[in-house]
Order: C-alpha cells, then sequence, then structure tokens
C-alpha cells in the first residue's frame, strides 16, 4: 500500500521519543533519497533485529551508523555500521501512546 506500513515500537531504546508500543509509519519509497544524520529509519539488524535508530552519521564509504534516544540502548560501536540494503524505511509519523 503505497510503502507505507505501521510497526510497533517494543523497547525503551528510544524512549522518551518513541515510548514502547507506539506506531510509527514507515515509509520504504523514501530510500532513494541520500539518508542524513537526524533522520529516524527502521532497520534489519543482523544481530538485533528490527530496530528504529536515529540516524548518528552516514561515514564516507555511505555506512550509516545508528543510535538510540535512551542512555540504555545499544551504543553506536555496538549497532556497527549498516548498509543502505538494511533500511526497512523511514519514520515519518508517530503515535505515541502515555507511558
Amino acid at each position: 500500500m503505497l510503502g507505507l506500513k505501521f510497526w510497533k515500537v517494543k523497547g525503551h531504546s528510544m524512549a522518551p521519543l518513541f515510548p514502547q508500543n507506539s506506531a510509527v509509519l514507515v515509509c520504504n519509497w523514501l530510500n532513494f533519497l541520500p539518508i542524513k544524520e537526524g533522520h529516524r529509519v527502521l532497520i534489519k539488524h543482523r544481530r538485533f533485529g528490527i530496530v528504529v535508530k536515529t540516524v548518528a552519521v552516514v561515514d564516507r564509504s555511505g555506512f550509516i551508523w545508528g543510535k538510540g534516544e535512551n542512555e540504555k540502548s545499544e551504543t553506536i560501536e555496538e549497532l556497527g555500521p549498516i548498509n543502505k540494503e538494511q533500511v526497512i524505511g523511514r519514520i515519518i509519523y508517530v503515535n505515541k501512546v502515555a507511558m
């Protein structure tokens, strides 16, 4: 459906920005545009599964380095470099739940 899909946030790595059980609307057709620092993305991570992260930096080789918004989230180093093919889509809307 137009490359849009709702996903439910599980865990606290993006809290308080995206509290657990919030719904995020993800758009996959924006992937053809450059991914930049500050974008919120849904990633298919090899170790952690499907995760929501904020793009911290895109390095010279084009790898994306993501971060959580919560101090208890995985570190940038733990997540490691992410290639663009691992990006499911960009988050364009958040329906927050009360914490």
